[in-house]
């Protein structure tokens, strides 16, 4: 039994960074979808990257909700490991969205109908738009899953701040 005590972190602080770690997914998934159907043809925007991405960046926010829950060092280091994948999965949402900013957008028109001008200008600040809301949400999303990773880690018996006497963690001079 003793091997299953630990410091486990604080279970609202680890329910809130999950809500806002699967909020920022969904931002990045939905402007993913958005960016897809909107923006015209381009090979980068083909790949759908933001889409798969963001379902990755989920994953640490609902092991963040179970492992707040349950006092499971393994399901802590499956927290720790995801939020490491999470972190890959951000910067290539973040290097997606820097480079289509305005990558495959610029068309010339001049010889288009004055509804159709109109309408790709729109939709062209509607992606734009969305590769904004998906870069922020990545950025947030990384300062999250960093806090989260680094509460796992403190919570592990093998942490140097970690006391075996009382699985708690020791406090500095």
């Amino acid at each position: 039994m003793d091997r299953y005590r630990y410091f486990i972190f604080n279970q609202r602080n680890m329910v809130v960074l999950g809500l806002f770690q699967i909020a920022f997914s969904t931002v990045c998934v939905v402007g993913g979808f958005v960016d897809g159907i909107f923006r015209t043809e381009s090979q980068l925007g083909e790949t759908r990257a933001p889409i798969w991405a963001g379902m990755v960046m989920g994953v640490p926010g609902v092991l963040a909700l179970f492992s707040s829950q349950r006092k499971n060092p393994v399901l802590v280091n499956v927290l720790i490991g995801a939020s490491i994948i999470s972190c890959v999965a951000i910067l290539i949402v973040i290097v997606y969205s820097s480079l289509t900013l305005n990558y495959g957008e610029e068309e010339e028109l001049s010889s288009a109908p004055l509804h159709v001008i109109h309408t790709k200008f729109v939709l062209h600040k509607v992606v734009k738009g969305a590769n904004v809301a998906m870069l922020a949400a990545s950025l947030c999303s990384a300062f999250v899953v960093l806090v989260m990773a680094y509460l796992g880690c403190r919570s592990l018996p093998r942490c140097s701040c970690y006391d075996s006497v009382t699985g708690m963690v020791s406090e500095g001079p």
